[in-house]
């Protein structure tokens, strides 16, 4: 049996609930009795279509010149795939567009791998966002934790993530 008050009292949903409060923002995080580490099996325990779902994907722009490290967040319809190319073209860096690894996820993020929420973000996180999350009058985004989600519009997820809208990032 999962233990709610626990999940929603751990560090993802706790920085996520701060955050809503900091914001003044009337949103509900949900936990289900399931995980919701991937898309299907987020849409399966919510009742959902995969596309509804939001998939937070992370990657690291290491420069070439400089070498700096640049964390991209890409939220994706979860029926889709990121056209890592367009991605890439996208950010205005010159560089390679890597997928990182869990340390660099956490330390970029302050989430895991499976909870990453397009909230409470850092300042100078760049975020892309698919437009054919638009063809939903509501979807589901990760919050913080595997089991933890939350509900809102695509015009709210574009407000609150302050994420660019793209039609070139998903195939």
């Amino acid at each position: 049996m999962i233990d709610k008050n626990k999940i929603l009292n751990s560090s993802g949903p706790k920085k996520i609930s701060k955050y809503l409060a900091d914001n003044n923002l009337d949103i509900n995080l949900v936990v289900l009795d399931t995980t919701a580490r991937t898309a299907v099996d987020a849409a399966k325990a919510i009742g959902v279509q995969v596309g509804a779902i939001v998939k937070s994907l992370v990657f690291n722009l290491k420069e070439d010149l400089t070498g700096d490290d640049h964390m991209i967040l890409a939220l994706i319809a979860g029926d889709r795939q990121c056209d890592t190319q367009a991605l890439g073209k996208l950010t205005g860096y010159d560089g390679k567009l890597l997928r990182p690894d869990a340390d660099f996820v956490k330390d970029k993020t302050g989430y895991s791998i499976g909870g990453v929420s397009p909230l409470g973000l850092p300042s100078d996180a760049k975020i892309y966002i698919d437009k054919s999350l638009n063809r939903f009058k509501e979807i589901w985004a990760a919050a913080g934790h595997p089991f933890c989600v939350y509900k809102c519009t695509y015009n709210d997820l574009i407000s609150h993530s302050k994420g660019i809208e793209s039609d070139l990032i998903s195939i």
